[in-house]
């Protein structure tokens, strides 16, 4: 537990994907009902890349650092290849989290998932 602690407390250090993008192309915001962990994430896409990915969070710190490990997955990322970035993965990146933490792993790739909806939507109107 010791060392997901501080795998977890690492991440957070180096990170670099929290903030938010000014006109971004798609914005998306995933809550969980129980424990009330909130994130929103904003992307630009260029030629059907995400170019930058930043999310802001009001959660615990294994949503946080999940978030940020999705942020940093994405970019660089086509939209279809973002679009299937699973928890799995994600959790993968972050060296294992508690199944107690369930719901912070999930909240993140929710809220990337539902920014890259937006921008479909912005793309097809």
């Amino acid at each position: 537990m010791a060392v997901r602690a501080e795998r977890i407390a690492s991440i957070l250090r180096k990170a670099e994907h929290e903030g938010v993008i000014e006109s971004p192309d798609g914005v998306g915001r995933a809550e969980h009902p129980l424990c009330g962990d909130a994130v929103e994430f904003y992307i630009s896409v260029r030629e059907g890349v995400i170019a930058a990915a930043r999310f802001r969070a009001l959660a615990c710190a294994a949503a946080i650092a999940t978030s940020e490990i999705a942020a940093s997955l994405a970019e660089g990322m086509r939209v279809e290849e973002a679009e299937r970035l699973g928890v799995e993965e994600v959790e993968r990146h972050a060296g294992g989290l508690p199944e107690i933490n369930r719901c912070c792993k999930e909240v993140g790739v929710r809220a990337l998932r539902r920014a890259i909806q937006d921008y479909r939507g912005k793309a097809n109107t």
